[in-house]
C-alpha cells in the first residue's frame, strides 16, 4: 500500500487510519523517520497510534496492537513521543519497549488507582504511590497561565539539566469524556484550556463531523473561521502583552492589554462571551450577525495595531538571542504556531480548511527562532487575521466543492489555534463517545522547552516562558 510517499502494508480501519502488525509499525519507524512529520502519539489498553503528516499536509494515523500491555516505543526514532507514552503508561499502565523516558507525567504520587483508565485498575498500596522529585520552582510559582514545575541545576549562574512537571495540572479530562454523547461533551471540550476556547471545541467538532459525514453550511463555516482569527488576535495580544511586561517594557504591555480588553468587549457586545467560550456550538447559532461584528473588529483593532508597532519595537534588544528554538528542532518536533513559524518552521492548518481565503494569508514568517523573531509573528499574524476578516466580510459563505464521504463513526479534526495545531480523534458507538484523543501544541514544546531554557539565567525564565506562549493545560488532561 501507498500513502503519500511511504510505502506500508496495513488494514485500513478509517479515512486516514491504518493499523499494522509490530513488524510492520516497527519498520514502517526505522525506514520512514525522515518521510513523516511526526504529530502525535497516544496509546490505550488496546493499541497504540502515531499521527503524522505525509506531503501536501495530508494525516496519517498508524495504529498497532497493544499485546500483553506492551508495544515498541516511537520515541527513539521520534523524540516528541516521550510525553505521549509516558501518558498512557500513567493512565492505561501500557509500557514502551525501549523508550527514552519511563518516568511519570501525569501521576504525581497521589493517585488511589494505579492505571486508572485500564479495565483493571490496582489500588495504591498504604502509604500512597512514589511522589515526584521536587522542583527548584513549584508548579504554582512559574508565571505561566497554568501548573508548570520547572527544576534545574544552577551552574556558573545559567541553568542547566533544566526538566519540567505537568502533573499538578491533570485534571482527568479524558476518562470524564468517554462515554458521553457529543452534546455533553462539547462544554468541557470548550475549557480544556484558556489558549483554545475555539480551537478546541472546532477540532472536535470537525472531528464529530467527518466521523458523520456531516457537510457544515459555508455561512456556518465562516462563522467559526472568523471566531477563530479573533480568538488568534486576543491570544497574541495576551502573549505580547505578558512578554512585554517581563522584559519591562511597561507601556507596550498596557497597551497591549488594553487592546485585548477592548477585543473583549467588542465579542460581549455582539452577543459573545468576552472570551468566546461557548461561541462553537453543534448546529451552530448568530450567522448573521457575524458580518457587523467582523467589521467591527476590523475597525476598533486596526489603530490599536498600528500603535503597538512602532512601540514594540523599542525593546526588541532585551529579546534578541532569548529562548531561541532552531529551525531543525522546530521541524523534528513539529512546532507548531508562532513557536514554529518563528523559526522557519512555515507550517500552517489553515491553509487545509474549507472556505480558506489564502489570498489574505502569506508573507507571514520568520526564522530567528528567538523572542524577537515570535513578537515579530505575533504582530505579523494579528495584521494577517484583519486581512482574513476582511475578505470574509466581502464574501461571506461563499460556496466551496465538498465531497461527500462514507461514514465511518471515526473522526480526525484539526484547528490551527493561535498557539499552533490542535488535534482531535474521536471513535463514535452508539452515538456516544467511544474514544477521544487530543494533541495539544503544547506537547511538542514540552518535548524541547528544557533545551530551549538551558544556558539562561533563572532570571531570565519568566521571560522566556512568556515569549513561548506556553499553557500546559493542554497536556495536563
Amino acid at each position: 500500500m501507498m500513502n503519500g510517499a511511504v510505502p506500508f502494508e496495513g488494514e485500513r480501519v478509517g479515512l486516514f487510519h491504518y493499523r499494522v502488525t509490530a513488524e510492520g509499525w516497527q519498520r514502517l519507524l526505522r525506514q520512514n523517520a525522515r518521510m513523516m512529520t511526526f504529530l502525535a502519539f497516544w496509546a490505550d489498553e488496546e493499541w497504540a497510534t502515531a499521527l503524522f503528516l505525509l506531503e501536501g499536509e495530508q494525516p496519517l494515523l498508524l495504529s498497532t496492537a497493544v499485546e500483553q500491555g506492551h508495544y515498541q516505543a516511537v520515541s527513539p526514532h521520534f523524540p516528541a513521543a516521550q510525553w505521549g507514552e509516558r501518558i498512557a503508561r500513567d493512565l492505561w499502565g501500557v509500557e514502551a519497549w525501549s523508550a527514552l523516558d519511563d518516568s511519570p507525567a501525569v501521576d504525581d504520587g497521589s493517585w488511589s488507582l494505579t492505571a486508572p483508565l485500564s479495565s483493571r485498575p490496582l489500588p495504591v498500596g498504604e502509604g500512597g504511590g512514589q511522589p515526584l522529585p521536587g522542583c527548584r520552582i513549584e508548579p504554582s510559582r512559574t508565571s505561566v497561565p497554568g501548573l508548570l514545575g520547572v527544576d534545574y541545576v544552577l551552574a556558573d549562574g545559567v541553568m542547566q539539566q533544566v526538566e519540567v512537571q505537568i502533573a499538578a495540572g491533570h485534571r482527568g479530562v479524558l476518562s470524564r469524556l468517554i462515554g458521553l454523547t457529543p452534546e455533553e461533551a462539547m462544554p468541557l471540550v470548550g475549557r480544556i484550556s484558556a489558549g483554545g476556547f475555539v480551537s478546541h471545541p472546532l477540532a472536535f467538532l470537525r472531528a464529530l463531523e467527518q466521523a458523520e459525514s456531516r457537510r457544515v453550511d459555508p455561512k456556518e463555516r465562516d462563522r467559526r473561521l472568523i471566531l477563530l482569527e479573533v480568538e488568534r488576535m486576543g491570544l497574541h495580544l495576551f502573549d505580547l502583552a505578558r512578554t512585554a511586561h517581563h522584559a519591562g517594557a511597561g507601556l507596550v504591555a498596557s497597551l497591549c492589554d488594553h487592546a485585548r480588553e477592548h477585543l473583549a468587549s467588542l465579542c460581549a457586545g455582539h452577543g459573545l462571551s468576552r472570551r468566546l467560550t461557548g461561541s462553537i456550538r453543534l448546529g451552530g447559532s448568530g450567522v448573521e450577525a457575524m458580518i457587523p461584528f467582523a467589521r467591527a473588529v476590523i475597525q476598533e483593532m486596526s489603530p490599536r495595531l498600528e500603535q503597538i508597532r512602532p512601540l514594540a519595537r523599542l525593546f526588541d534588544g532585551r529579546l534578541k538571542g532569548l529562548a531561541t528554538v532552531p529551525t531543525e528542532m522546530a521541524w523534528d518536533h513539529a512546532l507548531g504556531g508562532v513557536t514554529g513559524r518563528a523559526s522557519g518552521r512555515y507550517l500552517d492548518m489553515r491553509y487545509m480548511d474549507e472556505g480558506v481565503r489564502p489570498q489574505a494569508m502569506g508573507g507571514a514568517g520568520r526564522h530567528e527562532g528567538d523572542a524577537w523573531a515570535r513578537n515579530r509573528q505575533r504582530l505579523a499574524e494579528i495584521e494577517e487575521s484583519l486581512r482574513l476578516l476582511d475578505c470574509m466580510t466581502a464574501d461571506h459563505g461563499q460556496e466551496s466543492e465538498w465531497q461527500p464521504l462514507p461514514r465511518t463513526d471515526e473522526g480526525l479534526g484539526v484547528a490551527e489555534g493561535a498557539r499552533g495545531d490542535v488535534w482531535y480523534h474521536v471513535v463514535l458507538k452508539e452515538g456516544r463517545l467511544a474514544s477521544v484523543q487530543i494533541r495539544d501544541p503544547v506537547l511538542p514544546l514540552l518535548a524541547v522547552l528544557g533545551t530551549v531554557l538551558e544556558g539562561h539565567e533563572p532570571e531570565q525564565l519568566d521571560l522566556a516562558l512568556a515569549s513561548l506562549g506556553l499553557s500546559p493545560a493542554g497536556a495536563a488532561l
